[in-house]
């Protein structure tokens, strides 16, 4: 039995040995959830009735249009809500203010790529076309990518310079790839 080992295997120092190593995975985890029920649509009747009550506070306006419309007799009775109402977006901001939660009470930091997936205001997992718009914009003072949460209507802007290169992502970071 080696050293230091409880279960027999020999586990060298170096790769393989992170500290924490349970929280990162748990993190990693909730993101890919987190991205998965972004992109997941409500199949049942219970999420979908989680979903739209949460939309429906409030919006008593788009009852009076959809009312107008079928007094018109030009809107189907059969028609889907919104986007945002039949996805199962409430679960997936879940998961991504969970994965914070544990970075947070682990002391860990999490990754810039890790960072800027996810909305600083309302914690939506930002997938460019589902629930983010991303634009390129700006020739004078440089360009920016500028993402925008469909949610919330926050804005990240990031300027775009093709020397810089993220601290993680330097070859002497010695990050586990």
């Amino acid at each position: 039995m080696a050293r230091g080992s409880k279960d027999g295997k020999d586990r060298g120092r170096g790769a393989g040995n992170l500290p924490n190593r349970e929280a990162f995975e748990r993190m990693n985890f909730l993101l890919q959830s987190a991205q998965f029920y972004a992109t997941l649509p409500a199949t049942n009747a219970a999420a979908a009735a989680v979903t739209t009550e949460a939309t429906a506070k409030g919006k008593e306006s788009d009852e009076s249009t959809t009312l107008d419309n079928d007094s018109n007799g030009s809107s189907s009775s059969g028609a889907l809500p919104p986007r945002t109402s039949t996805t199962m977006m409430p679960l997936a901001r879940f998961y991504a203010k969970e994965m914070r939660l544990v970075s947070h009470k682990s002391v860990l930091r999490m990754s810039p790529h890790v960072k800027r997936s996810i909305c600083k205001v309302c914690l939506t997992p930002l997938l460019p076309g589902i629930s983010s718009m991303t634009r390129v914009k700006g020739q004078k003072r440089g360009r920016r990518v500028i993402t925008t949460c469909n949610y919330c209507q926050s804005q990240t802007r990031l300027f775009v310079n093709d020397d810089h290169v993220l601290f993680v992502d330097r070859p002497e970071h010695g990050t586990i790839s």
